[in-house]
């Protein structure tokens, strides 16, 4: 249990420094499975943990970036009548691209670990 919370705080680590590139939750879900080992349902859940982890500081910086842009006039701004339908989209599809392609990248880290020789090993890089 203690590799497994370690290697999900390696692959939101990855994320978080990553997170100026897009689609970096994928580099940090793949982090964390192929740091791991195991099968693909492994990999799935460390995937999952590490994007749900990454999540907490990403929120952090996006609900006051999303408010500002809201009083910037981008998007619907605050206090109008669909904004709350509007939070409610925008945070899903934070939901989606943080926790589900960090998934996707634990897939595909197991994949990177049993068919080919790469070493991806985040301990040699941190």
């Amino acid at each position: 249990m203690r590799e497994t919370v370690t290697n999900a705080g390696i692959g939101a680590v990855v994320t978080v420094a990553l997170s100026f590139i897009p689609f970096s939750s994928v580099a940090g879900g793949a982090v964390a499975a192929a740091n791991h080992g195991g099968g693909y349902r492994t990999g799935l859940w460390l995937g999952t943990l590490a994007g749900a982890c990454a999540m907490v500081p990403l929120l952090a910086l996006f609900i006051p970036a999303l408010y500002i842009a809201g009083l910037l006039g981008f998007g619907i701004p605050p206090g109008t009548p669909g904004y709350g339908l509007f939070l409610a989209l925008v945070f899903t599809f934070f939901l989606l691209y943080t926790v589900g392609l960090s998934a996707l990248g634990g897939l595909g880290g197991v994949w990177i670990s049993v068919h080919t020789d790469w070493r991806i090993d985040a301990d040699r890089w941190l």
